[in-house]
């Protein structure tokens, strides 16, 4: 075989390999790619929700009279009692700052009547019933920093959802729309976890609230949470 041909089949034989050490950037020893930024957040906390006033009403009858003025029986005065809660919650975080986040929220408040004002001169009396209260919401909380040698990071949130209360034994579920907004703070305790506390104002409507307008109500809880 003469030599310029020898020389061709070499050059042949050295192109692939020359083009797959330039197709794959070489990594220095010792060195690993950098890790993924954590995204998907869990967190367990407790707290109290406090309690509303869901307004007075009368219990009337229709008078006898020429303009049929109503009679009242009784009035009654209604209030959902603060009640300790546990909440879970799982969110997404899109920027270092936003985190769109939805929490499951579970507590057993009292809705207690007060019935007063009886026709027939009746003492004052107060019937109270044991709920179930679920709230399922969903929102955003945003960082109001995101400088890494802070360890605690304000953030304010809101967002809005279900309010549902179960009475005892299943005989009435009521169901009504929450909306919240609020703030707190989150401590970081390592890279992938941290604890978290929540201040919130829920407007409650309709459901134990009907025919009352919005009713406010505040709430406090803390917990830890933890990413991945």
């Amino acid at each position: 075989m003469s030599r310029p041909l020898l020389m061709a089949c070499a050059l042949l034989t050295a192109l692939p390999v020359g083009a797959s050490a330039q197709a794959r950037p070489s990594t220095p020893l010792g060195t690993s790619r950098p890790p993924a930024v954590p995204r998907v957040e869990v967190g367990i906390g407790a707290g109290i929700a406090g309690g509303t006033t869901l307004g007075e009403r009368d219990a009337t009858l229709r008078g006898n009279g020429v303009t049929a003025t109503p009679f009242r029986l009784f009035s009654t005065r209604t209030r959902l009692e603060p009640a300790a809660v546990v909440d879970v919650r799982l969110g997404y975080r899109l920027t270092p700052r936003l985190l769109i986040e939805g929490m499951l929220s579970v507590g057993r408040p009292e809705l207690t009547s007060s019935l007063g004002d009886d026709a027939e001169g009746a003492a004052a009396v107060e019937a109270t019933t044991p709920l179930t209260e679920y709230v399922i919401t969903g929102g955003g909380a945003w960082r109001l920093s995101t400088n890494p040698r802070r360890r605690w990071m304000p953030f304010v949130s809101g967002g809005g959802g279900v309010a549902r209360h179960v009475y005892d034994g299943n005989t009435l579920i009521e169901s009504g729309v929450d909306g919240y907004a609020g703030g707190g703070l989150v401590y970081a305790l390592s890279p992938r976890a941290g604890r978290r506390l929540d201040g919130r104002v829920h407007f409650l409507s309709g459901g134990v609230a009907e025919g009352q307008g919005v009713s406010p109500r505040g709430a406090l809880s803390g917990g830890i949470f933890f990413t991945f």
